[in-house]
């Protein structure tokens, strides 16, 4: 029951991709995660990365899929260092949470994008640090 309540929290005051300040979240949002016009798979995370796949000419290899049991912060950072992006699953469930939270305090961390269902970890340098908060497409998925 109280972690519907997050949920529903979460998705109240989560933002779409007006109020995401940062060019490429807002990207991301509104061209892939917003988009009623394009084509899905079963999985915003596969959708993900087959856009930048496309769009950055990334490959499968840059992206890593991880749950929060069984790792620390510190493996983390590590990990973010050799891939482009990171996808952490359950990031609001039991331990994981104080894990979510610590990243989001922790200076390595650049940008962190709590979509409640799962968390995102992009290393880029180039923007100021932030976590953003985006609802997940429910209907989409």
């Amino acid at each position: 029951m109280f972690y519907l309540l997050k949920k529903l929290a979460h998705y109240l005051t989560a933002n779409s991709r007006h109020g995401t300040h940062s060019p490429f979240v807002y990207t991301l949002a509104d061209e892939l995660i917003y988009n009623k016009n394009i084509s899905r798979s079963f999985s915003l995370i596969d959708d993900i990365q087959w856009y930048y796949m496309q769009q950055l000419h990334k490959q499968k290899e840059d992206f890593l899929v991880l749950s929060l049991k069984d790792i620390s912060v510190d493996e983390i950072a590590v990990l973010q260092e050799d891939y482009f992006m990171i996808f952490l699953k359950d990031v609001h469930r039991g331990e994981a949470e104080n894990l979510w939270a610590a990243m989001q305090a922790d200076q390595r961390f650049i940008v962190l994008i709590d979509f409640f269902e799962f968390g995102v970890l992009c290393k880029r340098t180039e923007q100021p640090k932030e976590t953003f908060k985006l609802r997940y497409p429910y209907r989409l998925y």
